[in-house]
């Protein structure tokens, strides 16, 4: 079945980026790209659902301290693929901690975040660029992208591949938005309580935060197109992925 958000015990924000409207008239196709939370609490009977999904490969955005206090919980005698592609923006440790001191309150959490996703598509263009180079070899699909929440670095992997494959603007943001409906607890970053105001601005997937990135993406690069030229991609690779993942 084609199902947008698929039902995990142990993740709560993993989804297909099949079905969207594409260029040409086409569509994305179901069941090549997923999207998700983090994988550590996956259960048996998750673990069984994600066997039959029959992955090829993983893309892990979490930095090694994140990924080694949450490892991923995989199917076992798996032969997925693991590609660690860890980062994160500068200062966002810094915000993180901030926020769990009680220093920044919900009008300055949201400063911090819309500056973060400003610095996605300039300062990692080489973990996003190895991201499509993975996505462009026939044997690493069906691929799963995923980091902590799903939200951020994620989501901005997710919002660039629907722009590559034609996907508009607006629902590239619809999509984003999604994570609102299954936001993952991250309180085990922190080590205290936190302002619930506070965690309700960082945890949110609001339009305004995406809405940075993509207009960072038209002022720097004219689009998805130029940001292609600019990683080294080019415009036969933009046709070589929604040849393959649209239809």
């Amino acid at each position: 079945m084609n199902v947008r958000r698929i039902p995990f015990n142990g993740a709560v924000n993993f989804r297909d980026l099949g079905g969207y409207p594409a260029a040409d008239g086409r569509k994305t196709r179901w069941r090549q790209i997923y999207r998700s939370d983090s994988l550590a609490e996956l259960d048996a009977n998750d673990l069984a659902h994600l066997q039959a999904l029959g992955l090829r490969s993983l893309c892990d955005f979490r930095l090694p301290g994140e990924a080694g206090k949450k490892p991923n919980r995989l199917p076992p005698g798996h032969a997925i693929r693991q590609h660690a592609i860890g980062f994160i923006p500068e200062g966002t440790l810094a915000m993180l901690e901030a926020v769990g001191e009680g220093r920044l309150g919900a009008a300055e959490i949201e400063a911090e975040v819309l500056r973060h996703y400003g610095k996605f598509i300039h300062d990692h263009q080489g973990e996003y660029r190895h991201f499509f180079d993975l996505l462009l070899e026939d044997d690493n699909l069906p691929l799963l992208v995923h980091c902590t929440s799903g939200k951020d670095r994620t989501g901005i992997a997710a919002a660039l591949v629907l722009l590559a494959l034609g996907v508009p603007r607006d629902v590239v943001v619809r999509d984003y938005t999604l994570t609102n409906d299954y936001r993952r607890d991250i309180a085990h970053l922190f080590r205290g309580a936190v302002d619930p105001a506070a965690l309700q601005v960082l945890t949110s997937a609001h339009p305004r935060y995406i809405g940075r990135a993509l207009d960072e993406l038209d002022a720097g690069y004219g689009g998805i197109a130029g940001w292609f030229d600019t990683v080294g991609l080019g415009q036969g690779a933009l046709a070589d992925l929604r040849a393959r993942l649209t239809g």
